[in-house]
């Protein structure tokens, strides 16, 4: 700034020196003198004003940036704090448990519960702590280390033409293509549910010609007796039907005709089939799962 103001009086002279040199009247140069002179002076004053400015916004910035600093420390203190708090009930709340653990078990020496805890004023619950983590983690690896069966099959009939089944028998399947877990028996046409679990059966069964009497061919899927999913099937055309449902182990599924001397075709137009979806857990609380 200073070197701007000497070149800016510098060049003033300059122009003074000139116009003195060419001014017809020494009335004309002191007025000039005089216009340039006050120039400078509020051009100082200017400047003065502007370094003022600056001067006061530093001061506002050290100011606000100091405040600053001291909310983060207050802050900051304020989390120390908290976190010194939980400590010492996380710690107050393990040296319970361990007074209660030592009221339920005396040593073989005949310690009482007093003599243990003044022999324990140091009192470290690290291994309270990890011990229940280590239950913890043991709970979870357990429920997750429960073995999921394999169960899966799916059955036709090598016999095309299938005719006279009885009211209420099981529609045979007797060529099983895949029978994972060997849960389904292609003598008796029968699932027998290995474990508790959600189970997903689907069953497609194409009629024949219909018996005199009836419109169509009937049929369900039976769960220990108890009809599901009934299929309607006109002659030469196929029904489906799916079923999810919870069974226990032990627990029969198949597939039933209902009208006496109905008939179905086999090989691959008639088919049985299911899979367990996902097994049941004997632990109630699942965590991690």
């Amino acid at each position: 700034m200073i070197a701007i103001r000497h070149s800016v009086c510098v060049c003033l002279v300059a122009l003074v020196f000139q116009l003195v040199q060419s001014a017809p009247a020494a009335d004309d140069v002191g007025e000039l003198l005089d216009a340039l002179l006050s120039r400078i002076e509020t051009l100082e004053a200017s400047d003065a004003a502007n370094k003022a400015k600056i001067v006061e916004m530093e001061a506002e910035f050290k100011l606000r940036q100091s405040e600053s600093e001291r909310e983060i420390l207050v802050l900051k203190e304020t989390i120390k704090k908290m976190e010194s708090n939980f400590k010492h009930k996380e710690e107050t709340l393990l040296k319970r448990i361990y007074e209660q653990e030592l009221s339920t078990f005396s040593n073989s020496n005949g310690d009482t519960t007093e003599n243990k805890l003044d022999e324990n004023n140091n009192f470290d619950p690290t291994p309270i702590r990890e011990n229940g983590i280590q239950k913890r983690r043991s709970s979870i690896r357990k429920i997750r280390e429960v073995p999921e069966i394999e169960t899966a099959f799916y059955a036709t009939h090598v016999v095309h033409n299938n005719h006279d089944l009885g009211a209420n028998q099981v529609i045979p399947f007797q060529q099983t293509v895949t029978n994972n877990g060997n849960a389904y028996n292609n003598n008796t046409s029968v699932f027998v549910a290995p474990v508790d679990g959600t189970y997903v059966f689907h069953g497609t069964v194409m009629g024949i010609d219909i018996p005199s009497g009836h419109s169509h061919m009937k049929a369900h899927f039976d769960v220990d007796g108890t009809k599901y999913s009934v299929f309607y099937v006109s002659g030469y055309d196929q029904s489906s039907q799916m079923l999810v449902i919870n069974l226990k182990a032990g627990q029969s599924v198949s597939l039933r005709n209902d009208y006496l001397d109905a008939g179905f075709i086999g090989k691959h137009y008639s088919s049985f089939s299911g899979f367990l979806l996902y097994q049941h857990s004997s632990v109630t609380n699942i965590v991690g799962k």
